[in-house]
């Protein structure tokens, strides 16, 4: 599983952060989701909430799960606690904060592998461009390899929506491999907060929402077990800070 790879040989754990600068993007959905999958595979999780709004913490707290849970949004200590969480942990989880704050560097600048939500309008596709171009330069100040990462498309309507079809052209452009399977919007996965569960344990009603979330979960993990070492975007993340949205994603976003 994704929490021993590449560094189960060392008994060091690994993290992951989801970041974005555009809050309501599904960071903390995600976050979840997949801390609770690992502990169900009886991985040693630990989360860090770097999010002041608290969602995650409040919504892990609620379904009582065997987490180590600490929130945490200044910078030098998110460094501190991901160093000393990777040593009694196989997995570290990092909900990122809504804003390009120094807790969203940090995270950066210490996790192995990232995954960036986009949603499919405007302003987010430009919040994303410019989460890219923060993580392009963590990578600079590293060893140009990590953090490896990923784009998800969230709170997708589906892929006959005009504006769905446009931002998945658009995304391209910003340089990241993008995942196969999105966040769609579903009553099940807007609900689990509040039930305090997640998705493929509502029942029935929740049925195609569990089949994305864990076929998301489970490409994440099959990406990160395959990834080659150096953990590279392709050339196009050196025109990141460049991208402009096209007319047709102007025309839908409208």
């Amino acid at each position: 599983m994704l929490a021993l790879h590449s560094r189960s040989r060392h008994s060091h754990g690994m993290m992951l952060a989801v970041v974005n600068q555009k809050g309501g993007v599904g960071k903390t959905t995600l976050a979840v989701h997949l801390a609770v999958w690992h502990l169900e595979r009886e991985k040693r999780v630990a989360f860090i909430d770097a999010d002041g709004q608290s969602a995650s913490s409040r919504w892990l707290r609620a379904g009582r799960w065997d987490v180590t849970l600490l929130a945490e949004t200044e910078a030098d200590s998110i460094v501190e606690l991901a160093g000393s969480l990777e040593s009694t942990h196989d997995l570290v989880i990092a909900d990122g904060p809504a804003s390009l704050a120094e807790g969203a560097r940090a995270l950066l600048l210490v996790a192995d592998h990232v995954l960036v939500p986009c949603g499919v309008t405007v302003p987010e596709l430009e919040a994303t461009a410019a989460t890219i171009r923060m993580l392009r330069n963590a990578r600079k100040i590293r060893d140009g390899r990590k953090p490896s990462a990923h784009l998800v498309l969230s709170r997708i309507r589906g892929d006959r929506f005009l504006l769905t079809r446009d931002a998945r052209v658009a995304v391209q452009a910003l340089g990241l491999p993008v995942c196969e399977q999105s966040i769609r919007l579903r009553e099940a996965v807007a609900d689990a907060p509040g039930q305090g569960s997640v998705v493929w344990k509502m029942g029935p009603r929740a049925k195609q929402a569990a089949r994305e979330m864990l076929g998301l979960i489970e490409e994440v993990d099959d990406y990160v077990r395959t990834s080659n070492d150096n953990g590279s975007t392709s050339s196009r993340a050196e025109t990141v800070s460049a991208w402009r949205p096209t007319g047709a994603a102007r025309a839908a976003a409208r």
